[in-house]
């Protein structure tokens, strides 16, 4: 087959990332956790990303601190103010995901499958590795990041085994596992945080809220009135606890966010030329943009059912990402809590 013009790959990517996950082989999870963060990037991101010029400039935000003032009981003639207002900094950093395969041109034309097919496959493959990936750095990075310290509610703030990070949560006790979502509302509230809530558990919880959430006024016991004000997604790719856990945080407060390098999104090159063909696509799944390198080549694939003299169109597929949650002043203290279900 001839080799494809940089057009004519724009068409065949478009082709090869358009229905995804058809067939058993090439099952998936959800990704809801990754999904979850991905919803709110405008909201705790704003312009950040337009912003952000190339992968070496450092990104930063800039908060005023939240500061206690005790009230006096009198006014005074010349008034006095003990300090001028304070802030303090936050560094915002990317990090990558990459993906790379190759087609052959001759190995397409002595095979069943021919270009635009292997391409599907491979393309297919690298993206659901780094949904894996991406998803598995998510629910990591949620775990590191809850909050450290935490006002005691109805139920307490766990921090034993602090110097090895071990707990940091919230307990709810087996005897009140009914009331698990009544109890996140309010650790949530008594820590200043109110309105709708996000919460992404493992299927222990996810079994939980769905028997909660099916009660009604016919149950001897209703407890539907637990549920509302949180907005609950499962992640099979948490490991299950014995009794169940999850993590919540106000909604709007803790988000992902994706970047791409300037040079991709204006498109530049061939994939003949010295430094290829840099362009961008939108991931099916995510909805997010990736940046795309596609670089041509001669190789020898004889060994691979190709030709000693063959054509070989190298893809590199990358994800600038960053995950965060609002910033606060305190030391170790983070939007996110952690709430465990005792048995």
């Amino acid at each position: 087959m001839a080799n494809l013009t940089a057009t004519q790959l724009l068409k065949a990517i478009a082709k090869a990332h358009t229905g995804l996950m058809g067939a058993a082989e090439f099952r998936d999870y959800e990704h809801t956790a990754a999904k979850r963060l991905l919803s709110n990037q405008n909201e705790v991101f704003r312009n950040l990303t337009a912003l952000k010029q190339s992968e070496a400039q450092p990104t930063k935000a800039i908060l005023f601190n939240r500061i206690y003032t005790a009230s006096t009981t009198t006014k005074a003639t010349n008034p006095t103010a003990a300090a001028f207002a304070d802030s303090f900094e936050k560094d915002i950093a990317f990090i990558k995901r990459v993906q790379t395969f190759k087609v052959s041109y001759k190995q397409a034309d002595n095979n069943q499958f021919g270009y635009d097919e292997i391409l599907q496959s491979e393309m297919k493959n690298k993206l659901m590795s780094m949904y894996q990936d991406i998803s598995e750095y998510v629910v990591d990075w949620l775990d590191l990041n809850r909050s450290q310290v935490g006002l005691d509610s109805l139920i307490d703030f766990d921090s034993t085994n602090a110097t090895a990070g071990i707990n940091f949560q919230y307990n709810n006790a087996a005897a009140d596992k009914d009331f698990y979502f009544d109890h996140v509302k309010a650790v949530l509230k008594k820590n200043k945080y109110r309105g709708m809530l996000d919460m992404v558990g493992d299927q222990r919880i996810a079994k939980e809220y769905s028997r909660i959430g099916a009660q009604g006024s016919a149950n001897s016991t209703n407890l539907a009135y637990t549920i509302p004000g949180i907005d609950f997604v499962e992640e099979a790719q948490m490991d299950v606890s014995a009794g169940g856990s999850a993590y919540t945080w106000q909604k709007g407060l803790v988000g992902m966010t994706t970047w791409n390098e300037a040079l991709n999104r204006r498109g530049s090159g061939d994939p003949e030329a010295n430094q290829g063909f840099l362009t961008t696509f939108q991931d099916p799944v995510f909805g997010h943009t990736h940046d795309l390198h596609v670089k041509r080549g001669l190789a020898d694939t004889s060994a691979a059912a190709g030709h000693i003299q063959d054509v070989v169109d190298t893809y590199e597929m990358t994800t600038h990402l960053t995950i965060q949650g609002a910033f606060e002043s305190v030391a170790n203290a983070s939007p996110i809590y952690k709430i465990v279900q005792g048995v």
